[in-house]
């Protein structure tokens, strides 16, 4: 059975406040700011020259990427953000005029306009339309063409928190020969992802969010399927099979999706990122995906009991960590909240609550009392 408690203890915010934002951006914990200051200090003066380290330390994070995920780590290559890590499947692709692509118009900005800027090439983009926050599998399916190249969508919508069915999807994808990308930014960290047995071609993802690293740090995966389709357009020095080859500038790329990373890394967000990413797999993503999800079933119940519409789906197979609800005066209920140390999202007019694995039913109990509270 998992100790919580010994978990919670490594965030000493919560003696503070309660924050139910994961969705938004994470804290950090005791075990990266340990590493953080560890890898600081030796900088100072003991390990200045610290790139052999450094490397040796970005191999083994990338080793414990792939665990995560259940890839192949040759297949995945660290990028800054979500947004880059799509440019890198956009701009590394041959396009011709009259190819197209399938996305939604609910959709983070993130997973938009990389593919949008291809107009310019004469790529076109057909839309599916949600309904009332939700996507319906008939309605995408009934947009593929035969000129459709790619399917991009969200494992977890960012508003309501809505999870979409991405194994069908997937499956979708594979009969109709359509590159399948995920963004994982709302679901990695707190649901399970099985990229194989998903059938993702690419993914891509930040880490600043759910999985709770520092921002500026986030990784791709390329399956086998796509990985020689996508050409490196953004190569560096580290891109090549041989990078302290110095004065080769004639050799190939490197055979795994190093290619894709072009220069120096975010080796300070790794250090960070790494003892999070160990407690995680020490805790098991199995029991992490439990706990999020008993605690959205138990907010959604309180919310339900005290009279509160909510936006979010509640069927059992699309619940996230998110759950948005509709409050009359949701602006002001966010401003109170946050002089109250309860901190939230306020989007689209709507009150959004992301509470982590740590989070516990005191912390979703004294939010509802606070909203309560909040007078009009």
């Amino acid at each position: 059975m998992t100790d919580w408690a010994k978990y919670r203890s490594l965030f000493p915010h919560v003696s503070q406040r309660i924050y139910l934002n994961h969705a938004g951006i994470a804290p950090f914990n005791l075990l990266g700011k340990a590493a953080l200051l560890d890898f600081v200090e030796k900088r100072l003066d003991k390990d200045i020259e610290f790139w052999p380290a450094a490397l040796e330390k970005k191999a083994y994070f990338v080793e414990l990427i792939a665990r995560f995920i259940h890839a192949p780590r040759e297949n995945i290559a660290l990028v800054t953000n979500t947004s880059a890590g799509l440019n890198i499947l956009t701009l590394g692709l041959s396009w011709k005029a009259g190819d197209r692509i399938l996305l939604n118009d609910f959709e983070f900005p993130s997973n938009v306009i990389p593919f949008t800027n291809l107009k310019r090439l004469g790529v076109e983009i057909d839309w599916v339309h949600h309904h009332d926050g939700i996507l319906e599998i008939d309605e995408i399916r009934k947009k593929i063409t035969p000129r459709t190249r790619i399917l991009s969508i969200s494992m977890v919508e960012f508003i309501n928190g809505f999870r979409n069915d991405v194994k069908t999807l997937g499956k979708i994808c594979w009969e109709h020969g359509i590159i399948f990308s995920v963004d994982a930014i709302q679901a990695l960290g707190a649901l399970k992802v099985d990229v194989e047995e998903l059938g993702i071609d690419f993914m891509s993802s930040a880490g600043n969010k759910w999985l709770m690293w520092p921002a500026g740090l986030g990784f791709i995966y390329l399956s086998p399927r796509i990985f020689s389709e996508v050409y490196p357009a953004q190569a560096g020095w580290l891109s090549l099979q041989n990078p302290f080859d110095f004065f080769n500038y004639d050799q190939p790329f490197a055979p795994t999706a190093q290619r894709f990373e072009p220069g120096v890394f975010n080796t300070m967000g790794i250090m960070t990122a790494i003892p999070t990413l160990e407690m995680m797999l020490e805790i098991g993503i199995d029991a992490i995906e439990q706990k999020v999800l008993s605690n959205s079933k138990f907010l959604i119940q309180l919310l339900k009991e005290h009279g509160f519409k909510i936006y979010s789906s509640t069927a059992e197979k699309h619940l996230s960590g998110i759950v948005t609800f509709f409050h009359p005066q949701a602006e002001q209920l966010y401003s109170f909240l946050k002089e109250q140390q309860v901190y939230v999202s306020l989007r689209e007019g709507k009150i959004r609550v992301s509470p982590h694995f740590y989070n516990n039913d005191n912390d979703l109990e004294t939010f509802i009392k606070k909203v309560r509270g909040f007078k009009k």
